[in-house]
């Protein structure tokens, strides 16, 4: 198969001949996407929010578009220089995914993954904790390094359900595996953990541009998956999510077992009467869609019927929700690991915007 560097290359010269340069992916006018034809009104309208680094840094280079002429630029110059500016532009892109859904003739993430590619391959120094993080999943199989998870439960090894935790819950938020086996044990299933055979699902460097190692992730988890007897994986991180349905059939081909999202099981098993509610809530929640499970995957409805199976609760959505959602600021984690006072400015007017619909926050990516 053919690697993840060479699938961009040809995505971004296949795409980028269609650009009309029409700015719909910057331009906070109300102009009407390309696939307007797919959506009903109100939802042909464009959105009012975009691109966050587009608003935040306020150079069109910042854009899709932007971007798009500057990959053009750097592909066909082997010398062209590689500056702390370029470097700022290519990774502050938070790959919210805004642009590809508003322009349908081209897919405009292509051209920060295909420039992040090519920067690595011409020994660009990345910035932030970037490398660090390289040399933690190659030397512990974690982004965040050998700190063990306290307080794990303990879980069979093998089993056909298979919990893949990902590197924040191994690390630092083992609440999240304990609460998915406690509920899912109520409804009958017996959940799995690979433990130490688990290594992070290589979605930070398969996205800031080191895709070798996401392809020796990929291989790696598989395998140990395949190993353990799944039939179904259930993951919790929207990043783990997309690594596992998207990216992992583009490095493996195709998987020996499904993928699932925790709170599409959730539904599922709601639905089905195997999971009960036991007292009633008095709470008005809003619901932040992230990125990478939203946009990239299409998981919208699954965890707003969750949270409103739950008697006593209400939700009130944000402004702007479900297609057309803002960034939460973590920006696939590259963004918040490298530019952490633009991060935050995200972080802060999404926070403002869930204030002013409720008191509560529920998302489905535990890092949201």
């Amino acid at each position: 198969m053919e690697s993840r560097r060479a699938g961009y290359l040809r995505d971004f010269r296949e795409s980028w001949t269609l650009c009309q340069q029409c700015g719909a992916c910057s331009a906070r006018a109300p102009i009407i996407p390309h696939n307007w034809k797919d959506l009903p009104p109100p939802e042909w309208a464009s959105p009012y929010r975009r691109c966050p680094s587009f608003e935040y840094f306020g150079f069109r280079a910042y854009s899709a578009q932007g971007r798009g002429l500057l990959a053009t630029l750097v592909l066909d110059d082997e010398e062209f220089p590689i500056t702390e500016d370029l470097l700022t532009i290519v990774y502050s892109c938070t790959s919210c995914g805004a642009c590809s859904d508003v322009c349908e003739a081209v897919d405009p993430l292509t051209a920060i993954w295909v420039l992040r590619h090519e920067l690595v391959r011409r020994g660009a120094e990345l910035p932030g904790r970037l490398d660090r993080i390289h040399a933690n999943i190659r030397e512990h199989g974690n982004m965040f390094g050998p700190k063990p998870a306290a307080d794990v439960p303990a879980l069979p090894s093998e089993g056909e359900d298979v919990f893949f935790a990902g590197c924040g819950v191994r690390s630092s938020q083992p609440q999240v595996m304990r609460a998915v086996s406690t509920i899912l044990k109520q409804a009958g299933i017996e959940v799995a953990y690979l433990a130490d055979a688990e290594r992070c699902c290589g979605f930070i460097p398969g996205y800031d541009g080191e895709g070798s190692l996401m392809e020796e992730q990929a291989f790696s988890n598989v395998e140990a998956l395949r190993r353990a007897g799944a039939k179904r994986v259930i993951v919790s991180c929207a990043h783990c999510y997309r690594a596992l349905t998207v990216d992992y059939p583009q490095v493996v081909g195709d998987l020996p077992f499904g993928v699932v999202h925790f709170s599409e099981l959730l539904a599922e098993l709601i639905a089905e009467g195997r999971l009960e509610f036991d007292a009633p809530l008095d709470e008005t929640v809003t619901y932040h869609d992230p990125c990478f499970l939203g946009r990239h995957s299409g998981i919208y409805d699954a965890p707003r019927a969750v949270i409103e199976a739950v008697s006593g609760v209400t939700l009130k959505e944000m402004e702007s929700n479900r297609r057309w959602p803002y960034c939460c600021g973590s920006g696939s984690m590259i963004v918040s690991l490298c530019y952490p006072e633009f991060a935050a400015n995200v972080t802060s007017e999404r926070l403002d915007e869930a204030g002013r619909a409720a008191c509560s926050i529920v998302t489905g990516c535990t890092t949201c």
